[in-house]
């Protein structure tokens, strides 16, 4: 992972665009390594235990599941 987004953070700066490490998050999915998972520039992105996307709750122990069993 370490290696795509430094990929992706050079291809995004040759065409004008910085990624913003404090609005950069990581969400692990069932793993327990709690050492620093991704660093953006030298300095480390937030752990999140769960966030949104496109309406859904994805979290760190059950990815989408537990949303898509509450919606059905």
């Amino acid at each position: 992972m370490q290696t795509k987004l430094e990929d992706l953070t050079n291809k995004a700066e040759k065409t004008g665009l910085i990624m913003n490490v404090k609005k950069t998050k990581a969400l692990r999915i069932n793993t327990s390594k709690t050492d620093p998972f991704i660093t953006l520039r030298g300095e480390s992105t937030e752990d999140v235990d769960s966030f949104i996307y496109l309406g859904s709750v994805v979290t760190k122990d059950e990815g989408a599941a537990q949303d898509v069993s509450q919606q059905i």
